[in-house]
């Protein structure tokens, strides 16, 4: 086995192979592999076979010629990475710099059992009290829980958002219209929906796979956080978001 100055040939030739399948669509012929990599047909074959024998990638023989796919192992290693990652710390820097920048409260919800969960509270120099801070649940309803409902399944969602609109005003016809919105702009804004005289706008955060990994909002008194879309806070937000995804491996 052929050995570089930094490492195993033969290993690093693998992940090359594995990596074209991140940049390519999802099932490859050999000539589209071939010409990913860089590596001639006939070498690519044993590396092929390998990474099929270990499960790492799965050959397809239905159609004309032959596809490969990733396969079931290197997903459950996928799957371990993302739950490894730690969105909260890696996105605090980023956080600071927005609320720096903005001078108003920027905050990051994940979701939990129970609903959008706050796991990082950056409050600006404003003095705002909303009654929400880091260790708080806040609603699908909300500006920030609208990206859960956006971006997760509605299955996982619904029951919780159905109890909460029981006990607020908040008009569910509004919601289903709002929601094809944000799912459109990958935005979403309020202005006195969850507490009167205050405005929030909140973007999507992504893993690799594409999934939603958290919501990043800035929170600021109603008149003075401007939400509207070419405006400073939402393009910074979104510019942020782009950022914190970026960094977590998610690629547009």
């Amino acid at each position: 086995m052929s050995q570089s100055k930094s490492g195993i040939q033969a290993v690093e030739v693998a992940f090359k192979i594995l990596k074209a399948f991140s940049r390519s669509k999802s099932e490859l012929t050999l000539n589209e592999i071939s010409k990913e990599t860089g590596y001639h047909k006939s070498q690519l074959y044993r590396y092929l076979n390998s990474l099929v024998n270990i499960g790492a990638l799965i050959k397809h023989e239905e159609s004309t010629y032959p596809l490969w796919s990733l396969g079931p192992e290197l997903i459950e290693l996928g799957e371990a990475a993302f739950a490894s990652l730690d969105v909260a710390n890696e996105a605090k820097p980023h956080l600071i710099k927005l609320k720096d920048k903005l001078n108003e409260t920027v905050a990051l919800c994940i979701w939990r059992e129970n609903g959008p969960f706050f796991v990082r509270w950056e409050k600006s120099n404003n003095l705002i009290n909303i009654g929400l801070d880091t260790g708080s649940y806040v609603p699908l309803y909300s500006a920030t829980g609208m990206i859960f409902r956006a971006f997760m399944p509605e299955t996982i969602t619904d029951p919780i958002l159905e109890n909460e609109l029981e006990e607020s005003a908040v008009d569910p016809t509004l919601l289903k219209g709002e929601i094809e919105q944000v799912k459109e702009k990958k935005l979403s804004t309020s202005n006195s929906r969850l507490i009167k005289g205050i405005s929030a706008i909140s973007t999507p955060i992504f893993y690799p796979s594409g999934s939603l990994a958290a919501a990043i909002s800035v929170v600021g008194f109603e008149g003075n956080l401007d939400v509207s879309e070419d405006g400073e806070a939402v393009q910074s937000l979104i510019e942020t978001a782009n950022d914190i995804s970026k960094k977590l491996g998610f690629m547009k």
